[in-house]
């Protein structure tokens, strides 16, 4: 198998810390760089974008939940996810951690804007109110007191250390400050420290 991803996807991370966390050794990573229509990824995802994992028999996966999906049905047993029917709280759970990456990223997009003249006061604010907001409901919900490793961590993780590489001055501690005691101890698991970005 071969995982096509980008450094500092915060989507491509939460796949690459669940391949440590499960101990898989026989996928193949590749940086790809998806704002160059790599024909690597185009050949395999028409939307380009990363992560995307290509199966030995040359069927691409995406987006990263579906991955995240696959990789615990297929070598997790489940543990993650789950098996039978849904636990709607952990999925809503999820849907919030997912959308705060998208927050993310979109808060990211409308930085890069700025160099072209085009950045918006209300997308910027928005973005930047609706992570705060759900950072909150997140600290509140206990995803961090779980003593086995969920899903939800993984994203949380991926999505705060996220918000320190690119948004600095979020300043996101002062409003959850339990949310940055859990992951001083979580950004040390080796699993989150291998997949860094740079």
């Amino acid at each position: 198998m071969r995982l096509l991803y980008s450094d500092a996807s915060p989507y491509s991370r939460c796949v690459r810390v669940l391949i440590r966390h499960l101990e898989l050794d026989g996928i193949e990573e590749c940086i790809v760089n998806p704002m160059d229509n790599d024909e690597a990824l185009l050949d395999i995802n028409p939307l380009g974008k990363v992560p995307c994992l290509q199966l030995n028999d040359g069927s691409p996966l995406y987006d990263s939940e579906v991955i995240l999906r696959y990789l615990d049905h297929e070598f997790g047993a489940n543990r993650l996810f789950g098996e039978n029917g849904y636990n709607w709280t952990n999925e809503c759970q999820l849907s919030l951690i997912n959308g705060l990456l998208d927050s993310a990223v979109a808060l990211r997009q409308e930085q890069m804007r700025e160099l072209e003249g085009k950045r918006s006061v209300f997308w910027t604010a928005r973005f930047e109110q609706a992570l705060l907001r759900g950072l909150k409901e997140v600290e509140q919900s206990g995803v961090m007191v779980s003593p086995q490793l969920t899903i939800q961590q993984i994203g949380l993780a991926c999505l705060i250390e996220y918000l320190d590489f690119r948004h600095p001055d979020l300043h996101w501690r002062n409003v959850v400050p339990a949310i940055g005691a859990w992951l001083s101890g979580f950004e040390h698991l080796s699993m989150m420290k291998n997949t860094r970005p740079t």
